[in-house]
């Protein structure tokens, strides 16, 4: 007769495996979780950015053509001639438009995606809007419409 002290076990029992499984689920989940919320922030970060950097560029525009007013903005493509690669058109989705209703004009932005993609970029943006300086007056268009706009001058 064996002793059943002298049996080794070879392998892991089913309850072992099932309970990584589980707990490797529960921390892929909780991965997914996190990587959309920076995705989402980088995102919204590259929409700043870019705002930026076309307000820069036609501010670069007005300062090279003094004779320039309000009344007076430069197209997108003028603007485009001023950005790093000096290429004659802006990335899809920018542009520099005039709001009738308040006057002013804006470089903006239309945020492409998913209507639950715009809306978690949208809510990025809105939370940071006084910290950056955009608005979400254009016209009738808000955040949640998808289109987000920095004020030129």
């Amino acid at each position: 007769m064996r002793n059943s002290k002298n049996i080794r076990r070879k392998g892991f029992t089913l309850v072992e495996l099932l309970i990584v499984i589980v707990v490797i689920g529960i921390l892929s989940a909780m991965m997914m979780l996190s990587s959309t919320e920076a995705t989402t922030s980088a995102k919204a970060a590259a929409i700043v950015s870019n705002l930026r950097n076309i307000k820069t560029a036609a501010l670069a525009f007005y300062a090279d053509h003094p004779g320039s007013d309000d009344t007076e903005c430069p197209t997108s493509t003028d603007v485009a001639r001023y950005l790093k690669d000096g290429t004659a058109t802006l990335e899809a989705g920018y542009d520099v438009a005039r709001d009738n209703t308040s006057g002013g004009w804006f470089a903006t932005y239309d945020i492409k995606g998913t209507e639950t993609e715009k809306t978690k970029i949208a809510e990025k943006l809105a939370s940071r809007a006084s910290q950056v300086g955009l608005t979400q007056g254009l016209s009738t268009t808000s955040y949640t419409s998808g289109k987000v706009g920095m004020w030129i001058r």
